[in-house]
């Protein structure tokens, strides 16, 4: 695309994120449907791995820098003023006053770099502090912004409702990423989510092929993967993989990432004697992921909500083995039971319960269940759902629609 023709910002805390495939898909899926983005992080990536779609993405990458001394501070008023933001910024103060000093001076920076980028909106990731950040770069330039909030961001103890409320009600719009949120976000904020809709995180279809589903042979091969931390629940896969051996069932069982958890997890594996049988394998590159889906028989998401509050929305690895063909067991936490549902797409599990799913991993190993029958109902979902063509679609036309006062 020309810079000539309006572009679309893409506001993120830091980019690229290993763990965010979701965002690389869907600037991806945007481009291809014709829109000229441009990417700006707030923070310099801390991940030693990327994913190989990365140098797919054509948007060009701006780095917004966070003065840690008052000499840079002083220069980015001053540069905000070279911009001809001196009045933005002195209608806006209050604003920026109220906000921490990393967002005021990063939305201060981040509105000085919009002025002659030709930029018409700004989407955001995470309704927190990214979104703080372009919530006041809008205020001071005009250009509109919108955000998707998923689950950490407004499901975490810290979130405060009256900041929530505000970028509700100052956004163009807001989109969210299953049923279950917007429930959730229309209870607690019944007067600010008029312009809240829904828009699922997708995947690129061509890069996730279906196959049925083998039979399954003597050894049963699991997989899990995410972030090692308490609400992706694999403390309680643990466990439930114990249950499984004494009955008899022979597994073999994979958990792939890296997080806080990993060494409590490594500890239960050699007390619950699972050594022969469980493998924490560490990070995992997108491509070694597609390989261990591929190798598998099921796939397990034993997602809980974490003492703090904080849950997962929608896994998109869950999202991934379905798309394969891939059995998939999952817990009936936040929207999952949207994606997973009993007997037909998958099998759900209470969550934080180990024996409850041990049984669930054991019914979808038992012949009796057609697992075929569910991958293939899994897939047709997946394609009807979760194509990230189809919903970015849904996002170009909300930044494209006139803005309605709530």
């Amino acid at each position: 695309m020309s810079p000539s023709e309006p572009g679309i910002a893409y506001v993120l805390k830091m980019y690229p994120r290993f763990s965010e495939t979701f965002i690389v898909s869907e600037i991806l899926a945007r481009e291809a449907a014709g829109d000229r983005i441009e990417i700006f992080s707030l923070r310099p990536t801390t991940d030693p791995r990327f994913h190989p779609a990365l140098a797919r993405v054509q948007a060009p990458v701006t780095y917004i820098d966070r003065p840690i001394k008052t000499v840079a501070l002083w220069d980015s008023l001053q540069m905000a003023g070279v911009a001809g933001l001196t009045g933005a910024l002195g209608r806006n103060f209050a604003e920026l006053s109220a906000a921490t000093a990393d967002d005021a001076v990063q939305a201060i920076n981040l509105a000085t770099v919009l002025q002659n980028r030709n930029i018409r909106h700004m989407h955001v990731h995470f309704a927190s502090g990214a979104t703080s950040v372009a919530r006041l770069a809008s205020a001071i330039t005009g250009i509109p912004f919108s955000f998707t909030a998923h689950a950490v961001d407004i499901f975490h103890e810290s979130v405060r409702d009256d900041d929530l409320r505000i970028k509700l009600e100052q956004a163009h719009h807001a989109v969210t990423i299953s049923r279950y949120n917007m429930r959730y976000l229309r209870r607690r904020f019944p007067s600010s989510t008029s312009r809240l809709h829904l828009v699922r995180n997708g995947l690129e279809l061509e890069s996730f092929p279906y196959r049925d589903p083998r039979p399954l042979g003597a050894t049963v091969r699991i997989a899990a993967v995410g972030r090692l931390v308490e609400k992706k629940g694999f403390q309680h896969l643990l466990p439930a993989a114990a249950e499984l051996l004494d009955q008899g069932f022979s597994l073999d069982l994979r958990i792939a990432g890296t997080g806080v958890l990993a060494e409590d997890l490594a500890a239960g594996i050699d007390q619950l004697g699972l050594g022969e049988h469980v493998r924490l394998l560490g990070p995992q590159t997108q491509d070694q992921v597609h390989e261990l889906l591929h190798s598998s028989d099921i796939f397990v998401a034993p997602c809980v909500i974490g003492a703090d509050g904080n849950a997962d929305g929608m896994p998109t690895v869950l999202l991934e083995a379905m798309a394969t063909g891939v059995p998939c067991v999952s817990t009936a936490v936040t929207g999952i039971p949207e994606v997973v549902r009993n007997g037909s797409t998958g099998i759900l599990a209470r969550p934080g319960n180990p024996h409850a799913l041990a049984r669930a991993i054991h019914t979808l190993g038992s012949p009796v269940t057609d697992i075929v029958a569910m991958a293939r109902n899994a897939r047709a979902l997946i394609e009807e759902d979760f194509d990230v063509h189809r919903q970015s679609e849904l996002l170009r036309s909300l930044s494209r629609a006139e803005r309605k006062v709530a």
